[in-house]
């Protein structure tokens, strides 16, 4: 296959939907797992079904499992789940988790591994990586241009790396994977699929006090959907092997008329390229299906802008009622055939024979002897006339070829069987080409036994008198000042983004003579413009500080490159949800991992903090985005600008401008403390607690490190305030 037309399924009818609308492949969810757990995802009976029906009629179906993962889901829930579908060949698992993903490649070799969009990969090396470790295929960020596709696959290393992108359907304001404002809103996690797509909802953009988005245009987060048949032969040319339609929430009219239109042009292309050309009408189709004030062609060719996004609430749109009902008499609720030729045997004295050549295999079926016939035979019009009853099988007959003696007989009820008999012994062969043995993991079942055991062991062995090391980081000279002053800080990380290469060795060399640690905390977006953009105004200075703060994988892979990757503490959106995933980063040269802001304290436990860092203050990130807010209200002056984003409670989300990479940080409206808990946390054993400085004014810097010092180093009960937040660490996210 050339290239691979890639379909959503939020149910069992919209996945046989999807294929027989013409796509090659079908993603979707099962109960468990699933970043979309708000669809009305298959059981495993269904899944088991709808794999039949796929590898009958040559196409895929992959599995969802792309949201991260807890300790006790991966050791009692995960294999259990995966199995019977691993058996009966699943094609491929979507995986953001990295525990998740060395868990399958240990227990489930022969599976092949789809890298979530949710792993936001910034780069080639990370592809490279997930290559080495056993993926098949990436899913790249939304935010991709043709250029970083195409950086990708003309890489030697990754020749065989199938690439998969979004073609169609909504658009994410935030990176997939970095988004925390449903989790710190209502505490429903897009990492955990239950996102409550706050983008969509209205907010003011404020700068300096005056609101920049009057009138109307309030949804400043929400994009428009894409829609590329415009631009797909350059996609296709990138290096783009699976085109990935969103929408797997959708109505399955939805599905099967986006999938029937980029099937239509897709052939257009592969058969006539140079004849490619979209009729409008199917763009109007396509948007009588759904869209958001229009659409947009995604970041394939631009970085950002205004006219991505939607703006004004979507209007009302009019169903396109003849558009749906040739859908729905279509596609929706009948099943694909499978053209076999066959010949039929039907000679006195010997078995009823049915044969055909499948995938190069000759299949035989068969039946009774043929008798002679006493009274009427059974003539070739009534062989042809009882084959050709194919029913709702997954086949038809294009060509029957009959040998068949004059006064030959065999009951009609026993032709009848015979054809269903050999119609089913060539669907269990299709079927049999994807199945696979596997054999009984007996350490999963000693995890499951040992799970809840070693949790209690673990809280029965915490050291309650460990000390902890306090560590800042800082985004402003003055927030540097004042840690500077207090002994008990031990670490400062700086932002590297908001400081100037000879300001960080300023800070550089004033902590080395105060004896501090000067750590570089790397941007949150490390794309190919930022890598370079890096190289050029900061490397240099990586040398002389003590270590990094890596905020992406892509940022610690391209650190080893140059030989600087010393110290590497891989910060909280670098996932590490559950032991694998956090014993995979340290294993792989990490110095330390930060606690995930959204496990609750027993999970926090069960996971085990020893070694780590826990952030403890800090107004901590919601969004990273490559919108910016002040460019879609026309107000950019790529000035490292700060603005608000007010929603209609009045709540405030600081965002700052991040213009030497071009990117938005969203901050949450309250910072998270967790002074009140600090007994609790020390006794868990971490190496160090963060206080993370955003904002924050020289006296605000110290009055919190005053108490930092009253709450973890003399223990003191600190009084929390309704300011702030507590996140996660009691309430967790399900």
């Amino acid at each position: 296959m050339e290239v691979e037309l890639l379909a959503p399924g939020g149910s069992f009818e919209s996945v046989i939907a999807a294929y027989n609308a013409g796509a090659d492949a079908v993603y979707t969810g099962g109960l468990m797992f699933g970043a979309r757990a708000g669809a009305n995802n298959l059981t495993t009976e269904e899944l088991i079904e709808a794999l039949e029906y796929a590898h009958v009629h040559d196409r895929k179906l992959y599995l969802t499992v792309n949201t991260l993962l807890k300790d006790k889901e991966i050791e009692t829930e995960l294999y259990d789940y995966l199995l019977p579908l691993y058996e009966n060949g699943l094609d491929a698992v979507i995986v953001q988790d990295i525990g998740v993903f060395k868990f399958i490649r240990d227990n489930f070799p022969l599976m092949h591994i789809h890298a979530s969009t949710q792993m936001t990969i910034f780069g080639k090396d990370t592809v490279a990586f997930l290559k080495d470790l056993g993926a098949s295929r990436i899913v790249t960020p939304r935010e991709f241009s043709l250029k970083e596709i195409e950086n990708i696959k003309n890489d030697t290393r990754l020749k065989d790396m199938e690439i998969e992108s979004f073609v169609h359907g909504a658009l994410c304001y935030c990176y997939s994977g970095q988004c925390f404002m449903s989790s710190y809103i209502g505490g429903r996690s897009g990492n955990r699929g239950r996102c409550a797509q706050p983008c969509r909802m209205e907010y003011d953009v404020l700068k300096d006090g005056k609101v920049l988005n009057p009138g109307n245009n309030k949804y400043v987060l929400s994009p428009k959907d894409i829609c590329t048949l415009k631009i797909l032969p350059e996609i296709i040319k990138s290096g783009v092997y699976s085109l990935k339609i969103e929408g797997r929430m959708k109505k399955t009219e939805y599905i099967t008329g986006v999938v029937s239109i980029y099937r239509k042009y897709l052939d257009m292309y592969l058969n006539i390229p140079d004849k490619y050309n979209v009729d409008e009408n199917d763009i109007k189709k396509l948007a009588d299906l759904f869209n958001r004030n229009g659409f947009n062609e995604s970041y394939y060719k631009q970085h950002n802008g205004r006219n991505m996004i939607s703006l004004k609430k979507p209007e009302f749109r009019k169903e396109n009622r003849e558009f749906n009902q040739y859908l729905k008499e279509k596609y929706i609720g009948f099943t694909l055939k499978k053209n076999l030729n066959i010949k039929v045997t039907f000679i006195k004295e010997q078995p009823f024979t049915i044969s055909t050549m499948v995938n190069g295999t000759e299949i035989i079926y068969e039946g009774n002897p043929v008798s002679k016939a006493l009274n009427k035979p059974i003539d070739k019009e009534t062989l042809l006339k009882q084959m050709k009853k194919t029913g709702n099988s997954d086949f038809d007959f294009t060509n029957i070829e009959i040998i068949c003696d004059e006064d030959g007989f065999l009951p009609i009820g026993a032709i009848n069987q015979a054809r269903r008999d050999f119609l089913e012994k060539v669907r269990q062969y299709l079927i049999s080409q994807y199945t696979r043995k596997s054999v009984e993991n007996s350490n999963i079942q000693s995890d499951k036994n040992n799970a809840n055991n070693k949790y209690i062991v673990d809280l029965c062995n915490k050291n309650t008198t460990k000390s902890v090391n306090i560590n800042v980081l800082v985004s402003t000279k003055e927030q540097f000042k004042v840690s500077m002053n207090k002994d008990f800080v031990k670490r400062i990380y700086v932002e590297s983004s908001d400081f100037s290469e000879n300001k960080i060795l300023e800070i550089i060399e004033e902590g080395h003579k105060a004896d501090k640690e000067i750590y570089i905390a790397m941007p949150y977006v490390y794309r190919m413009a930022d890598k370079n953009n890096f190289h050029r105004n900061y490397v240099k200075i990586i040398e002389k500080a003590d270590g990094s703060l890596i905020r992406s994988f892509e940022e610690y892979l391209d650190l080893r490159k140059i030989n600087m990757a010393k110290n590497c503490i891989f910060d909280y959106n670098v996932y590490t949800y559950n032991r694998i995933a956090k014993d995979f980063y340290l294993n792989f040269g990490g110095a330390q991992t930060t606690v995930p802001l959204e496990l609750n304290h027993k999970e926090i436990e069960f996971r085990g903090l020893a070694g780590d860092e826990m952030i403890v203050y800090g107004y901590m990130p919601a969004m990273i985005s490559a919108g910016c807010g002040l460019k879609t209200c026309n107000s950019c002056k790529s000035d490292n600008s700060t603005y608000e984003v007010v929603d209609k409670h009045r709540n405030r989300f600081v965002t700052k401008c991040v213009c030497r990479y071009c990117y938005n940080v969203m901050y949450n409206c309250k910072p998270l403390s967790l002074f009140k808990f600090s007994k609790e946390i020390i006794s868990m054993t971490p190496d160090s607690v963060r206080f993370s400085f955003t904002t924050e004014s020289g006296n605000i810097t110290e009055q919190i490190l005053n108490k930092a010092q009253q709450a973890f180093i003399y223990e003191k009960n600190i009084q929390e305030d309704d300011q702030s937040t507590r996140g996660h660490f009691k309430r967790g996210v399900l």
